[in-house]
């Protein structure tokens, strides 16, 4: 019976993902109707849905009465549903080479990293480093790579991210990992090192991120190895296959 009921709401957050990606914004009117649950009901799937950031509201003036909220799906719900992105992606930077040469494809890459970066930069100006880290991650896991970050007993970061929306591109062009740590090193403007990452056949790619004012001595190797894989990542597929 616990199990049932659990699939019930499940079934209706789903429901009211669709309606939201079918009409983009609507009220809670608007979702109550379309979906055949009360106000009461809708406003606490969406206080979940808000919670698991999938969905995100804006307070509307309307023409009678006082202002309400209008909900949206956020890009985070938006990679739930199917979509070639992926494959249009790939394939416009693999015609980029046909047509222009490999280091046009370094070039759009590099462009494309700058502009990630110029766009988040205000977002995280003038902040302290504890609090760049915080909101970075924050962004960053907004735009679908389900990021972690914890806090080290030497005032480092542990920086996780167990999804990688652009693998498709990764796993053929290793300078999109390569300008991902550039883009963090000068948000953070700190060193930063990376561990592993996905596109290397690892389950997440792993990030330590270092005080400004702290040694890096003795810290991971985060060099691209031939082929795309990091050195100390592959060194460690390689001791595993030889075992």
């Amino acid at each position: 019976m616990v199990a049932s009921i659990a699939n019930i709401l499940k079934e209706k957050r789903s429901e009211i993902l669709h309606c939201l990606k079918a009409e983009g914004r609507m009220s809670v009117d608007g979702i109550a109707c379309a979906v055949g649950v009360s106000k009461v009901g809708i406003r606490r799937h969406l206080d979940l849905l808000s919670r698991d950031g999938l969905v995100s509201f804006e307070t509307e003036q309307r023409e009678r009465g006082r202002p309400g909220r209008v909900y949206f799906l956020t890009d985070k719900a938006e990679l739930l549903f199917p979509n070639s992105y992926k494959a249009l992606a790939l394939g416009v930077i693999q015609k980029v080479g046909v047509v222009f040469g490999p280091q046009a494809v370094s070039t759009v890459l590099r462009k494309q990293a700058d502009e990630a970066s110029k766009s988040l930069k205000a977002d995280v100006h003038g902040l302290s480093f504890q609090k760049r880290v915080k909101r970075l991650s924050i962004l960053v896991d907004e735009r679908g790579y389900n990021v972690s970050v914890r806090r080290l007993r030497d005032g480092s970061y542990s920086w996780k991210q167990r999804n990688c929306p652009l693998l498709a591109v990764a796993n053929v062009y290793c300078q999109l990992c390569d300008d991902e740590l550039r883009v963090y090193k000068d948000l953070l403007e700190a060193e930063v090192v990376r561990d592993c990452r996905i596109a290397a056949g690892a389950k997440s790619c792993d990030y330590r991120i270092f005080r400004p004012d702290q040694p890096t001595q003795g810290a991971g190797d985060d060099r691209p190895a031939p082929g795309g894989a990091d050195d100390n990542t592959k060194s460690r597929f390689t001791a595993r296959r030889t075992r």
